[in-house]
C-alpha cells in the first residue's frame, strides 16, 4: 500500500507556498516550454504560440473554477452567485480543458488565422498536455483533494483514517502512460489533430471508469453519473472523430 504523504509547504518568511500549487505552476512552464519549442515543428512562430497560449491558459484556469463550482456545488452559486469570481478556488480539469481549448480557436479565429494554423496549435496543446498534466496531478496526489471510495488494493493509500483510493495519484500514474505513449508516437511526423484526438481518446474511457471510484462528487439523472463521466463520454466520442479528421488530412496531402 502507498504510504500517505503530508502536503509539503514551502514558507518564504510571510508567504506559505503549497505543494500544490508549486506543482500547479511547474505544469504550466512545462506546457508553455513545450508549445513553443514545438511550434515551429508545425509551421506556427514561436511568438505567436506564445501569445494564444497565454489566452489559453488564462481562459482555461477561469474556465476551470467556473465549471467546477456550477456542476459540482450548484447550491453554493445559488447561496453566493460571487463564488463564480473565486478563481483561486476549486479547479475541474475538464473545465479548463475545454474552455482553453474553446478560448484559443476564437483567439485566432479573431486574429484571422487560417484554419490549418488552428488545427496545428489545438494540436500542440494536445501533445504537450499529458507531459503537463504529469505535474499538475502530481500536485493533486500531494493535497489529496480528490479522495476515491475504501480499499485494501495496493494501489490505495494508508491515509491517517483508513486505506482509501487517491484519485490525483491514479490519475498521475496514468498519465505518465499516456506521455510514455505520445514520446514514442512522436519520433515521426503526425498528421494534426492527432495528439489531440489520441489524448481524449486513451483519457476518457479511463477518466470515466476512475470517476466510479470517486465519493463526495456530484452526480445527476438515473444514470448517477459525475459531470466528469459525462465530459469523458463527449471527449471520447470527439477524440474518435478528431483521429478519423487527422486521418482524413493524412490520406489527402500528396506524399513527399
Amino acid at each position: 500500500m502507498i504510504p500517505y504523504i503530508e502536503e509539503p509547504h514551502l514558507v518564504l518568511g510571510p508567504i506559505s507556498l503549497s505543494g500544490f500549487g508549486m506543482l500547479v505552476c511547474l505544469a504550466v512552464v512545462v506546457g508553455f516550454k513545450l508549445v513553443v519549442h514545438r511550434a515551429p515543428r508545425l509551421g506556427i512562430d514561436p511568438e505567436v504560440a506564445a501569445s494564444v497560449l497565454t489566452w489559453t491558459l488564462v481562459w482555461g484556469f477561469v474556465g476551470s473554477h467556473v465549471f467546477d463550482v456550477i456542476a459540482y456545488s450548484p447550491a453554493t452559486v445559488l447561496r453566493d452567485p460571487l463564488e463564480l469570481l473565486r478563481i483561486w478556488g476549486s479547479m475541474s480539469s475538464f473545465g479548463g480543458i475545454l474552455s482553453g481549448l474553446m478560448a484559443a480557436w476564437w483567439v485566432m479565429h479573431r486574429r484571422g488565422m487560417p484554419l490549418d494554423q488552428r488545427v496545428a496549435f489545438v494540436e500542440l496543446v494536445g501533445f504537450a498536455f499529458p507531459f503537463a498534466w504529469i505535474f499538475g496531478r502530481m500536485g493533486c496526489a500531494f493535497d489529496h483533494h480528490h479522495l476515491g471510495v475504501e480499499s485494501t488494493h495496493w494501489l490505495a493509500v494508508a491515509f491517517p483514517d483508513g486505506p482509501r483510493f487517491d484519485m490525483g495519484l491514479l490519475e498521475m500514474l496514468y498519465t505518465l502512460c499516456i506521455a510514455a505513449v505520445f514520446a514514442l508516437l512522436n519520433r515521426r511526423d503526425r498528421t494534426p489533430p492527432f495528439f489531440l484526438g489520441l489524448f481524449f481518446v486513451l483519457y476518457g474511457p479511463v477518466r470515466f471508469f476512475l470517476d466510479t471510484l470517486r465519493v463526495g462528487d456530484a452526480r445527476y439523472l438515473q444514470l448517477n453519473w459525475t459531470p466528469g463521466q459525462f465530459l469523458s463520454l463527449a471527449v471520447t466520442l470527439f477524440g474518435g472523430w478528431l483521429l478519423w479528421y487527422a486521418y482524413r488530412r493524412a490520406a489527402a496531402t500528396p506524399q513527399a
